[in-house]
Formats: C-alpha cells, structure tokens, sequence
C-alpha cells in the first residue's frame, strides 16, 4: 500500500460521507485499482471496519481480462464483514473459486446477467461486480446498503457515464482519468481536463428556486426580480431548434435585463449548438442563467459553454458535484508514458482550484492547488 492510497483513504474519511462513486472516461483508467486500493487502506489505517462499507457497481467491474483487449485486468477481493452487491452468477462463481458469502436479500433493478444480490462476505476471493445500471436502482441500493448498518457505500461507475456522481444518488465522487482516454497524454490531459471543468458547473444564486418548483414540464423561464411570480413554461415542439428560438425570444422580450431558465433533464450538446447559431453574435446588456440540475446533466463541451457565456448566457447547476479527489492512470498497452510525465502533463491543463492528483501505483500524491 502506498502512501498515496493512505493518503486518498484520509481525504475520503475526512469528507464525512455515507456515498461515494469513483467514475472514469474510458475502459482502463484504473476505477476498479483505485476502488481495491481504496478499501484497502480504509481498513488498514482503521478508518472503517469492513462491516460498516459496501461496494457495487453500475456497470460490470473485476472481471478477469479485458473484454476488449484481452488482458489481464484487476480483481475485486473484498474482506471479511464487506457488504457487496452483485448477481447469483457471480457470487456462485466466486465461491467455486474459494470465496464465501451470507445471501441477504434481492435488490431492486436487474443487470442483463440477472438480479442483482446484497451478500455479505465471509471468507474473502476474487468477485466481479455487477450492479444495477439505472439510477433509481442505484440510489436504492445505497439505501439499502445504509439500513444494513454500513457507514460507505461505494459505487464504481460505469464507462463513461456520470450519472453514479449525481448529488441525488452519490454525496462525493473520485474522477479516475487515464492515457487510455486518448492517443497521446497531452490529448488524455486536456479530455480529463475538460470533464472535471464541466463537473465544476458553478452553482446558481436561484438553486432553491429550481428545487421549490420540482421541475414537471422540460424548460421554464423564470423572472429573478419577480421571484413570486408564475414562471413562464415552454408549450412548443420538443426538438432543440424549437426550444432555442423560443429561449433567444424570452431573453429579447420585454423590459427585464435578466432572465432564468431551469430546465429538467439533458443540456444536451444539440441545444446548445441550436442555441450559438440563434443568439446574437456580440454580446448585449441581457444576460441570462441556464439552471440544469446538477453538472452529470450536462453533455456538451466546457468551450461551448463559454461560447454562450460571452452572448450573455450562463450555465449553471442547482446542486454541485463533489470532486475529492483525481486518480490518474499512466498506462496503456497503446503508448508509453511515465507518472510524472502524464501528472505534469495533466497538471498544466487542470484548473487552479483542482482537488488532489493521485497515483495509488506508482505512489504519487499532488496536493489540491487553491
């Protein structure tokens, strides 16, 4: 165990949280090392017992070998007293290969390889994890975990998908990043940058009346000055061309210099697109928010939205996603590339206000830069 991952196991403790997720860009950026590494040290530095943390996934994770590549991957090797949440095939599997488990009920939600399992450890062995893949299920089985008396629950996200960092469903997540993200590490660098930027979505002034109004039609325009008036809702087809035209006529509309739009569900990179090409080229005196939930809602590029910023529209985000730590992973079977080039490399593309950058293999542990 290095000092790194005893070092990530105090910033978690720390943090004082009951949910955590570790979500990662691609396949191979070390989401499941991180997790075992982790764990581990959670328990050798005796900041939990094994019995007060529980481990899923909301994709398949431990397997043998890669399913694309063909190499050997790292394994899930809980201890004794850990809850894990999987499927009957793989407790069964485990346990032809030595591992032990108290089955203690089903869980909601199903994974295509069957439903989904709370089982206890109690001798330990080689798991791979599968849990549930849709968010209410996810967030259910956190309940779970926590009625079954665990103090941390951790997720390990699925590829490419946020959705476990939600603040709904996760109190705090770890972004693990890796040069498998892209063909050289200054292009893995910058893409790692550009998800921690979006995550970063500055939280807006009027998230407690986004969370006041429980959002039931796809886009309303509320009034700041006016905040007991009736938010106006968007009535018209349900395609970006249509919802940008009728953002672009609110924002020119009438007197107020301001305006607030919250919309329920994806900002999505079409609607923004829409948006650019509909919003005057210089910007004006009119400025305006865009209130999505939280930042895993948004699925369009950090530069597209500084582009609507500098026409007088702001992205913003009711809840904010927590970000405790960086895990980076230097290798791929595709390139060389050392620790210390790939964290200077990621380093000069990260925010000043970046969390901690940590390595559990190699040892190297960066600071949080404020």
């Amino acid at each position: 165990m290095t000092d790194s991952s005893v070092s990530l196991a105090h910033i978690v403790a720390k943090a004082r949280i009951r949910r955590l997720s570790l979500i990662g860009l691609a396949k191979n950026v070390g989401k499941t090392t991180a997790t075992n590494s982790l764990l581990q040290a959670l328990l050798d530095e005796k900041l939990y017992q094994a019995s007060e943390l529980a481990l899923t996934s909301s994709g398949l994770d431990g397997e043998a070998t890669d399913a694309m590549t063909g190499l050997p991957k790292p394994r899930y090797m809980p201890q004794a007293g850990l809850l894990v949440a999987t499927t009957h095939e793989f407790l069964r599997q485990a346990e032809r290969e030595g591992a032990r488990f108290e089955r203690l009920q089903h869980l909601p939600g199903r994974t295509a390889l069957g439903p989904v399992v709370l089982a206890r450890v109690t001798q330990p062995g080689r798991v791979v994890i599968a849990g549930p893949t849709l968010l209410r299920d996810l967030r259910a089985t956190l309940d779970q975990f926590g009625a079954s008396g665990t103090k941390l629950g951790i997720i390990d996200g699925a590829i490419n998908r946020l959705g476990a960092a939600a603040p709904t469903i996760t109190d705090a997540c770890l972004l693990c990043v890796g040069t498998s993200v892209a063909a050289t590490p200054e292009l893995a660098a910058r893409r790692s940058a550009d998800v921690f930027k979006r995550l970063m979505t500055p939280q807006s002034s009027h998230s407690d009346a986004y969370m006041k109004l429980q959002l039931h039609t796809r886009l309303l325009c509320f009034n700041p000055n006016l905040p007991e008036s009736t938010p106006i809702s968007y009535n018209r087809l349900a395609e970006p061309e249509s919802e940008a035209r009728w953002i672009v006529e609110q924002m020119q509309d009438g007197t107020e210099k301001e305006r607030v739009y919250f919309l329920r569900g994806a900002l999505t990179e079409e609607l923004t697109r829409a948006l650019l090409q509909q919003l005057p080229q210089q910007s004006t005196d009119r400025q305006a928010e865009f209130v999505v939930e939280d930042a895993t809602k948004i699925f369009c590029h950090p530069v597209t939205l500084s582009r609507l910023a500098a026409r007088g529209l702001n992205a913003r985000v009711a809840r904010v996603v927590r970000v405790l730590a960086i895990t980076m992973n230097p290798y791929t079977p595709e390139y060389s590339c050392t620790p210390q080039r790939f964290l200077d490399t990621l380093l000069r593309e990260l925010p000043e206000n970046c969390p901690p950058v940590v390595d559990v293999m190699s040892g190297i542990f960066h600071p949080a830069r404020v």
